[in-house]
Parts: C-alpha cells; sequence; structure tokens
C-alpha cells in the first residue's frame, strides 16, 4: 500500500525547477503534504498553488509548513495526521 503522507524536507530552499516534483507528489494522491527548513512557507504556498490550478481540476491535499520546528517534530506531526486509509510518512530531502 502506498504511503498518503509526505514530508519535505528543504535545505536548500524552493526554486521553480522544483515545480515538477511537487506536481509527482500531487499526482501519486498523497493526501497530506507537510514542509520543514528552508522556505517552508514558500513551499508550501506553491504546492497550494498547484494544487488549484487553473480552478478547473483542482485536487485535494492537505498543506502546512513548519517554520522554526525540527524535522523529528513534523515527522511526528505527520504521523498522527488522519488519512482516508492508515498511512506511513514518506521523507524528501530537497
Amino acid at each position: 500500500m502506498k504511503n498518503r503522507k509526505l514530508v519535505l524536507v528543504s535545505d536548500t530552499g524552493y526554486d521553480q525547477k522544483h515545480d515538477d516534483l511537487l506536481l509527482s507528489i500531487l499526482d501519486k494522491g498523497y493526501e497530506l503534504f507537510c514542509s520543514v527548513g528552508v522556505d517552508c512557507e514558500l513551499w508550501e504556498a506553491i504546492m497550494d498553488e498547484l494544487a488549484v490550478g487553473d480552478g478547473n481540476y483542482p485536487r485535494y491535499i492537505t498543506t502546512t509548513s513548519h517554520s522554526g520546528e525540527t524535522e523529528s517534530d513534523v515527522i511526528e506531526f505527520a504521523k498522527m495526521f488522519r488519512t482516508s486509509v492508515a498511512s506511513g510518512v514518506d521523507i524528501v530531502r530537497v
């Protein structure tokens, strides 16, 4: 069973070249996207924009950003977050 939760850990910050990564996360059907680290609020905002798109075919995903929090705390948050089915947490480092 595939996981429905993802934590993005940003060491480098957001760049438009990462949009393909974010779109692939949407395509995989994740229900939760958490960002932590450099530009975490921007990562969340961009993911929200990509999920809504032009408004004709919006995709559902809960997004959160965790400025000033530790990676381990965000992973624990994601583990406790309820999704439609029981799920582990995937971690992506950028």
